[in-house]
């Protein structure tokens, strides 16, 4: 992300109305937010949730930490997605202490639930996902469900 000959190459998305699906871990998310800041005009959308594999205290202040410097650029969103983790089962509580604090980081305004099916399919069946992050947001209001489900994907990819 710091190639010259990339950053040309990234121009051209504004150019053409073009967005970015970011798809890096988070300890790449502060140059992810560099380039954000370069080219505000770009929507960006960071996938997986910026993988925070690492669910240890550590890891997961590191994750949050880098997860607020992206977040900071009004031109980048988050999709929710893609919780597992290798050789773990899927955790409920583990995942839903990600997914919140995602959500506090980005708001549900810049939020969009997605999945890594058919890998995620190795942890959980689609439908428990599903039900799993839709129990998790049940303190948010039926509006930002649906912005959170559906909405909000329709308006970042201009659908």
């Amino acid at each position: 992300m710091q190639d010259e000959r990339w950053l040309r190459g990234f121009a051209l998305l504004d150019k053409y109305g073009l967005s970015w699906d970011l798809r890096v871990p988070f300890w790449h998310l502060t140059e992810a937010a560099a380039v954000a800041r370069a080219f505000p005009k770009t929507p960006i959308v960071l996938n997986h949730t910026g993988f925070p594999w690492d669910r240890s205290e550590e890891g997961l202040a590191g994750w949050r930490r880098a997860m607020e410097v992206l977040a900071r650029e009004p031109n980048v969103w988050v999709k929710i997605s893609e919780f597992g983790l290798r050789d773990r089962s899927w955790e409920y509580e583990s995942n839903r202490r990600v997914v919140l604090d995602a959500l506090t980081i980005f708001g549900v305004e810049r939020a969009i639930f997605a999945t890594n099916f058919p890998v995620a399919g190795l942890r959980i069946g689609y439908g428990d996902l599903v039900t799993a992050v839709y129990r998790m947001l049940s303190h948010l209001s039926p509006d930002q469900r649906d912005r959170f489900f559906w909405k909000n994907a329709a308006a970042f990819y201009r659908l």
